[in-house]
């Protein structure tokens, strides 16, 4: 199934989901390649189960040795701490799933400090960011995403028939009624006055038909438009833009925090898993989620009259 690597191998790869399965699959090509002259990932595990098999005076530590040498070869390779984390981990999840426990404590992992930071948003700021767009289509996007908590891909897959009953009503705040893309819960969120009015101005000089998205672009086409603008708000920054589309869903969360909104309501309409034992918290109606959002919501994602462009 998965050529390069043995049946054990493939077998752990495919007992996992898409997602996981690439990063992992990543990690275990790296260590296939530092591990090449001794053979297989298959091999390493007999190893160190044979390893742990031994007498204490007869232990050689196979796993921690080798797993040092990994984390060495992956920093002179340039490999980011983040990277290296991931890789080992794909290698202990392997050996987990044959029943071999592996620590990483005497390893010197690098730290996980990340190696780009999301600009330090308030909503005068976000404000500030966005009125240098000059797109409509893009202050649309990043407007419903500070005021939805909505994901770049679930913005993008949205069409004009999610919204049009409540849109051609004046409905406000505006019910985006949906499953998020990548974990298929199902949940709502909404957009206040603000990004209300920054749709219609996107939206009306065109008249869309009911499949058609709301936002015709490419998710690479929003990273480009936001690296250009936040070239003019911050100037140079290394490694990732501080102020992608994703961090002000970060902020979404964040203002809501700081003003202390139920933490429940905001994992709710950011679209992410809520406990069993407490759906029955967030058994609203749309018109219920609706006021909460006005009342809760809304007033922090909504810069001060006089301010909005």
């Amino acid at each position: 199934m998965f050529g390069k690597f043995d049946a054990d191998t493939s077998e752990f790869l495919g007992a996992l989901d898409e997602g996981t399965r690439k990063v992992y699959s990543n990690g275990l090509s790296a260590f296939l390649t530092f591990y090449q002259s001794q053979g297989t990932i298959k091999d390493f595990l007999d190893r160190v189960e044979e390893d742990f098999l031994r007498p204490r005076r007869e232990k050689t530590r196979v796993a921690r040795k080798t797993l040092k040498e990994f984390v060495d070869w992956l920093q002179k390779k340039g490999y980011k701490p983040k990277s290296i984390r991931v890789y080992v981990a794909a290698i202990q999840s392997e050996a987990r799933y044959f029943d071999i426990a592996i620590t990483t404590r005497y390893v010197d992992l690098p730290t996980s400090r990340p190696v780009s930071s999301k600009y330090p948003w308030n909503i005068e700021e976000i404000n500030r960011f966005i009125n240098l767009f000059k797109e409509p289509i893009y202050k649309s996007l990043a407007t419903a995403t500070v005021q939805s908590g909505l994901s770049i891909s679930d913005l993008l897959a949205l069409t004009y028939t999610d919204i049009k009953q409540e849109y051609e009503a004046g409905i406000t705040p505006l019910c985006f009624d949906i499953a998020r893309i990548k974990t298929e819960i199902p949940y709502m969120s909404f957009i206040g006055t603000w990004g209300v009015e920054a749709l219609r101005q996107h939206l009306e000089p065109s008249k869309l038909k009911i499949e058609e998205p709301l936002f015709p672009i490419t998710d690479r086409a929003v990273r480009e438009y936001f690296r250009r603008i936040a070239r003019k708000f911050i100037g140079k920054w290394k490694e990732r833009n501080p102020c992608r589309i994703h961090s002000l869903r970060a902020a979404f969360r964040t203002i809501l925090g700081d003003h202390k909104v139920e933490p429940l309501y905001i994992e709710f309409f950011m679209g992410h898993k809520v406990p069993e034992q407490q759906r029955v918290y967030v058994s609203k109606s749309r018109d219920g989620w609706r006021q909460t959002y006005k009342e809760q919501v809304e007033p922090w994602l909504t810069p001060p009259k006089g301010e909005l462009a």
